[in-house]
């Protein structure tokens, strides 16, 4: 802005002179009209440059989704990666619970797949070191998490 501004004000400026000093006659209407054009150029130069950069923004919108569609790939083995996080803190999560609701120490292990773009919980299989009330875990497991339970 403040280039913008300062190019305007020095064509002003530099017209002012030229028409002062010009000599009178037939080129001093030629000097005036020279300014003149020389003052509204600047004053209007950067509104093509705007109309561009509008122009490119669009294209560049239009070329990052193309690239965006384009190179973008499912990576497996992150995938992966991330579901077998998630399952382990969900195994962790439910002997935090165990312990909590039935005061037993208890080992989780998750059978899962990946399908659709969801994990799904095929098997819960817990192991006990006592021989706590099977059936009341396996009641409360069944019912919350709606897949098969083995307590072991």
């Amino acid at each position: 802005m403040n280039g913008y501004l300062l190019s305007v004000i020095g064509t002003v400026l530099l017209a002012a002179v030229l028409t002062a000093i010009a000599p009178e006659g037939k080129t001093s209407g030629i000097i005036k009209a020279v300014t003149k054009s020389a003052c509204l150029l600047a004053i209007v130069a950067p509104i093509p440059a705007y109309l561009n950069s509008e122009r490119s923004d669009e294209k560049n919108e239009n070329t990052q989704t193309n690239f965006l569609q384009t190179v973008i790939e499912t990576d497996e083995d992150f995938i992966k990666y991330y579901c077998e996080m998630r399952v382990r803190a969900t195994a962790q999560a439910i002997e935090a619970e165990l312990k909590e609701k039935f005061s037993v120490q208890t080992s989780v292990t998750l059978n899962w797949q990946y399908e659709l773009d969801e994990i799904k919980i095929v098997r819960i299989i817990v192991k006990t070191e006592n021989g706590e009330d099977k059936t009341a875990m396996w009641e409360y497991l069944t019912k919350n998490y709606c897949s098969e339970v083995l307590i072991e």
